[in-house]
Protein backbone atom coordinates (compact mmCIF):
# COMPACT_ATOMS: atom_id res chain seq x y z
CA UNK A 1 0.00 0.00 0.00
CA UNK A 2 1.01 3.65 -0.69
CA UNK A 3 1.88 5.96 1.71
CA UNK A 4 -0.24 8.73 2.10
CA UNK A 5 2.06 11.22 2.20
CA UNK A 6 3.39 9.68 -1.42
CA UNK A 7 -0.15 9.33 -3.66
CA UNK A 8 -2.98 10.79 -3.77
CA UNK A 9 -5.49 8.03 -2.43
CA UNK A 10 -7.43 7.87 -5.38
CA UNK A 11 -7.57 9.56 -9.49
CA UNK A 12 -10.32 10.79 -11.57
CA UNK A 13 -11.51 7.65 -13.11
CA UNK A 14 -11.97 5.96 -9.71
CA UNK A 15 -14.90 8.08 -8.82
CA UNK A 16 -16.79 6.97 -11.92
CA UNK A 17 -17.44 3.76 -9.74
CA UNK A 18 -19.66 6.17 -7.30
CA UNK A 19 -21.04 8.35 -9.88
CA UNK A 20 -21.21 7.62 -13.74
CA UNK A 21 -21.92 11.47 -14.94
CA UNK A 22 -19.41 12.77 -13.11
CA UNK A 23 -16.98 13.20 -15.97
CA UNK A 24 -19.72 14.70 -17.53
CA UNK A 25 -20.79 17.20 -14.86
CA UNK A 26 -17.51 18.23 -14.27
CA UNK A 27 -17.27 19.23 -18.19
CA UNK A 28 -19.98 21.44 -18.23
CA UNK A 29 -19.16 23.38 -15.09
CA UNK A 30 -15.61 23.92 -15.88
CA UNK A 31 -14.74 21.55 -12.70
CA UNK A 32 -11.23 20.08 -12.52
CA UNK A 33 -11.57 16.87 -10.79
CA UNK A 34 -7.76 16.44 -10.48
CA UNK A 35 -7.38 19.90 -8.52
CA UNK A 36 -10.53 18.60 -6.10
CA UNK A 37 -9.03 15.54 -5.85
CA UNK A 38 -5.88 17.29 -4.22
CA UNK A 39 -7.90 19.47 -2.08
CA UNK A 40 -9.65 16.67 -0.77
CA UNK A 41 -6.80 15.26 0.13
CA UNK A 42 -5.38 18.46 1.55
CA UNK A 43 -8.25 18.19 3.80
CA UNK A 44 -7.88 15.09 4.81
CA UNK A 45 -4.51 15.17 5.77
CA UNK A 46 -5.59 18.05 8.32
CA UNK A 47 -8.00 15.85 10.39
CA UNK A 48 -5.67 12.72 9.96
CA UNK A 49 -3.04 14.88 11.66
CA UNK A 50 -5.89 15.78 14.46
CA UNK A 51 -6.88 12.01 14.36
CA UNK A 52 -3.39 11.02 15.08
CA UNK A 53 -2.58 14.17 17.42
CA UNK A 54 -5.91 12.50 19.89
CA UNK A 55 -5.00 8.90 19.79
CA UNK A 56 -1.33 8.86 19.72
CA UNK A 57 -0.96 10.16 22.95
CA UNK A 58 2.85 11.37 22.95
CA UNK A 59 4.31 8.35 20.46
CA UNK A 60 4.93 10.80 17.73
CA UNK A 61 2.81 8.91 15.21
CA UNK A 62 3.40 11.04 11.98
CA UNK A 63 1.21 12.36 8.92
CA UNK A 64 4.24 10.15 7.17
CA UNK A 65 3.50 6.74 8.69
CA UNK A 66 -0.01 6.31 7.43
CA UNK A 67 -0.47 4.23 4.35
CA UNK A 68 -3.67 4.14 1.98
CA UNK A 69 -5.73 1.47 3.16
CA UNK A 70 -8.80 0.78 0.89
CA UNK A 71 -11.32 2.25 3.68
CA UNK A 72 -9.31 5.70 3.27
CA UNK A 73 -9.09 5.55 -0.63
CA UNK A 74 -12.87 5.45 -0.01
CA UNK A 75 -12.91 8.16 1.80
CA UNK A 76 -11.01 10.26 -0.60
CA UNK A 77 -13.19 9.37 -3.16
CA UNK A 78 -16.73 10.04 -1.38
CA UNK A 79 -15.28 13.58 -0.13
CA UNK A 80 -13.83 14.96 -4.04
CA UNK A 81 -17.21 14.01 -5.29
CA UNK A 82 -18.49 15.71 -2.55
CA UNK A 83 -16.50 19.16 -3.32
CA UNK A 84 -17.07 18.25 -6.61
CA UNK A 85 -20.87 19.04 -6.39
CA UNK A 86 -20.24 22.11 -3.88
CA UNK A 87 -18.64 23.58 -6.80
CA UNK A 88 -21.72 22.93 -8.94
CA UNK A 89 -24.21 23.83 -6.56
CA UNK A 90 -22.08 27.35 -5.37
CA UNK A 91 -22.02 27.96 -9.44
CA UNK A 92 -25.77 27.00 -10.47
CA UNK A 93 -27.64 27.34 -7.22
CA UNK A 94 -29.24 24.18 -9.06
CA UNK A 95 -31.73 22.16 -6.41
CA UNK A 96 -30.42 18.41 -8.17
CA UNK A 97 -26.87 19.63 -7.36
CA UNK A 98 -28.28 20.56 -3.35
CA UNK A 99 -29.22 17.18 -3.04
CA UNK A 100 -26.15 15.50 -4.72
CA UNK A 101 -24.02 17.53 -2.25
CA UNK A 102 -25.94 16.57 1.16
CA UNK A 103 -26.01 13.01 -0.50
CA UNK A 104 -22.11 12.92 -0.73
CA UNK A 105 -21.48 14.87 2.52
CA UNK A 106 -23.20 12.43 4.52
CA UNK A 107 -21.06 9.55 2.00
CA UNK A 108 -17.77 11.52 2.88
CA UNK A 109 -18.92 11.56 6.94
CA UNK A 110 -19.99 7.91 7.20
CA UNK A 111 -16.81 7.05 5.21
CA UNK A 112 -14.63 9.03 7.92
CA UNK A 113 -16.07 7.33 10.68
CA UNK A 114 -16.00 4.12 9.58
CA UNK A 115 -12.13 4.81 9.21
CA UNK A 116 -11.77 5.58 12.09
CA UNK A 117 -13.80 3.00 13.50
CA UNK A 118 -11.75 -0.10 11.57
CA UNK A 119 -8.50 2.20 12.03
CA UNK A 120 -5.43 4.10 10.28
CA UNK A 121 -2.96 1.72 9.31
CA UNK A 122 0.72 3.08 9.97
CA UNK A 123 3.97 1.71 9.61
CA UNK A 124 6.54 1.91 12.11
CA UNK A 125 9.30 2.25 9.66
CA UNK A 126 8.13 4.63 6.35
CA UNK A 127 9.75 4.16 3.25
CA UNK A 128 9.38 7.00 0.54
CA UNK A 129 9.19 5.56 -2.57
CA UNK A 130 11.91 6.85 -4.96
CA UNK A 131 12.28 9.82 -7.27
CA UNK A 132 12.12 8.74 -11.07
CA UNK A 133 15.32 7.16 -12.60
CA UNK A 134 17.92 8.31 -14.86
CA UNK A 135 18.01 5.98 -18.13
CA UNK A 136 20.75 6.06 -20.79
CA UNK A 137 22.10 4.01 -23.32
CA UNK A 138 24.58 2.21 -25.00
CA UNK A 139 25.95 -0.49 -27.42
CA UNK A 140 24.77 -3.02 -27.36
CA UNK A 141 22.40 -6.00 -28.84
CA UNK A 142 18.86 -4.98 -28.78
CA UNK A 143 16.77 -3.39 -31.38
CA UNK A 144 15.51 -0.30 -31.69
CA UNK A 145 13.03 0.69 -29.11
CA UNK A 146 11.54 2.66 -26.29
CA UNK A 147 12.33 1.28 -22.64
CA UNK A 148 10.14 2.42 -19.35
CA UNK A 149 11.42 1.81 -16.14
CA UNK A 150 10.85 2.03 -12.25
CA UNK A 151 13.02 1.63 -9.16
CA UNK A 152 11.96 1.18 -5.67
CA UNK A 153 14.20 1.08 -2.19
CA UNK A 154 15.09 -1.46 -0.29
CA UNK A 155 15.84 -1.16 3.99
CA UNK A 156 18.64 -3.55 4.90
CA UNK A 157 15.42 -5.75 6.79
CA UNK A 158 14.51 -6.37 3.35
CA UNK A 159 11.10 -4.43 2.95
CA UNK A 160 10.49 -2.65 0.14
CA UNK A 161 8.82 0.85 -0.55
CA UNK A 162 6.67 1.73 -3.72
CA UNK A 163 7.85 1.73 -6.93
CA UNK A 164 8.46 5.28 -8.23
CA UNK A 165 7.05 7.38 -11.20
CA UNK A 166 8.62 5.75 -14.39
CA UNK A 167 10.61 7.23 -16.58
CA UNK A 168 11.55 6.19 -20.52
CA UNK A 169 14.00 6.60 -23.52
CA UNK A 170 14.07 5.76 -26.84
CA UNK A 171 17.06 3.92 -27.96
CA UNK A 172 18.10 3.24 -31.64
CA UNK A 173 19.11 -0.30 -32.60
CA UNK A 174 22.02 -2.33 -31.53
CA UNK A 175 21.89 -0.84 -27.94
CA UNK A 176 21.22 -1.45 -24.62
CA UNK A 177 19.70 0.50 -21.39
CA UNK A 178 21.35 1.46 -18.15
CA UNK A 179 19.29 2.02 -15.28
CA UNK A 180 21.00 4.56 -12.62
CA UNK A 181 19.03 5.22 -9.58
CA UNK A 182 18.03 8.54 -7.85
CA UNK A 183 19.31 9.78 -4.44
CA UNK A 184 18.62 7.71 -1.77
CA UNK A 185 17.85 8.60 1.99
CA UNK A 186 20.03 7.93 4.24
CA UNK A 187 17.88 4.58 5.69
CA UNK A 188 17.91 2.62 2.47
CA UNK A 189 20.25 0.26 1.82
CA UNK A 190 19.37 -0.84 -1.67
CA UNK A 191 17.20 -0.85 -4.90
CA UNK A 192 15.52 -2.72 -7.43
CA UNK A 193 14.80 -2.24 -10.87
CA UNK A 194 11.56 -2.90 -13.17
CA UNK A 195 11.82 -2.73 -16.60
CA UNK A 196 9.87 -3.16 -19.85
CA UNK A 197 9.45 -2.13 -23.37
CA UNK A 198 5.47 -1.78 -22.40
CA UNK A 199 4.77 0.70 -19.78
CA UNK A 200 1.71 -1.27 -18.17
CA UNK A 201 3.69 -4.56 -18.07
CA UNK A 202 6.93 -3.84 -16.17
CA UNK A 203 9.07 -7.06 -14.18
CA UNK A 204 11.68 -6.92 -11.93
CA UNK A 205 14.88 -7.55 -13.17
CA UNK A 206 17.52 -7.77 -10.88
CA UNK A 207 17.51 -10.63 -8.59
CA UNK A 208 19.20 -9.49 -5.36
CA UNK A 209 18.57 -6.29 -4.55
CA UNK A 210 21.44 -3.71 -6.03
CA UNK A 211 23.99 -1.72 -4.43
CA UNK A 212 23.18 2.37 -4.54
CA UNK A 213 26.49 3.15 -5.97
CA UNK A 214 25.88 0.86 -8.71
CA UNK A 215 23.72 1.20 -12.45
CA UNK A 216 22.04 -1.88 -13.58
CA UNK A 217 22.40 -3.01 -17.29
CA UNK A 218 20.49 -4.65 -19.37
CA UNK A 219 22.31 -7.97 -20.46
CA UNK A 220 23.06 -9.67 -23.73
CA UNK A 221 19.85 -12.17 -23.47
CA UNK A 222 17.42 -9.45 -22.92
CA UNK A 223 15.10 -9.02 -20.43
CA UNK A 224 13.51 -11.85 -18.29
CA UNK A 225 10.43 -12.53 -16.40
CA UNK A 226 9.78 -10.72 -12.89
CA UNK A 227 7.85 -9.82 -10.26
CA UNK A 228 5.58 -6.57 -11.12
CA UNK A 229 6.24 -2.73 -9.22
CA UNK A 230 5.52 -3.06 -5.74
CA UNK A 231 2.37 -1.21 -4.30
CA UNK A 232 4.19 -0.52 -1.19
CA UNK A 233 3.95 -1.54 2.51
CA UNK A 234 1.39 -2.97 4.16
CA UNK A 235 -0.06 -1.23 7.56
CA UNK A 236 2.12 -2.78 10.97
CA UNK A 237 -0.64 -1.36 13.16
CA UNK A 238 -4.01 0.01 12.88
CA UNK A 239 -5.09 2.91 15.22
CA UNK A 240 -8.68 3.19 15.75
CA UNK A 241 -10.67 6.22 17.36
CA UNK A 242 -11.06 4.20 20.74
CA UNK A 243 -7.30 4.33 20.68
CA UNK A 244 -7.01 0.64 20.99
CA UNK A 245 -4.08 -0.59 18.50
CA UNK A 246 -4.60 -3.90 16.46
CA UNK A 247 -1.13 -5.72 15.45
CA UNK A 248 -1.06 -6.41 11.67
Amino acid sequence: MALFVDSIPSIPSDLLSYESSLFDTAATERIDLLTKGTVAATEIELELRRFLLRVSRGHNIGIDQVVITEALRRWHILRTIELTYRDCYHQQLNERYKHKLEQYCHLSDSAASLLFDLGVGIVYVPIRRPGRPSLSHTTGTQMAGTWFAKVSWVTSEGTESEAGPMSSLTAPPASSVTVTPPQAPGYVMSWNVYLGTNPEALEKQNSTPLPLEADWSLPQAGLHSGNVPPQGQFPDTYLRRSNTVLRG
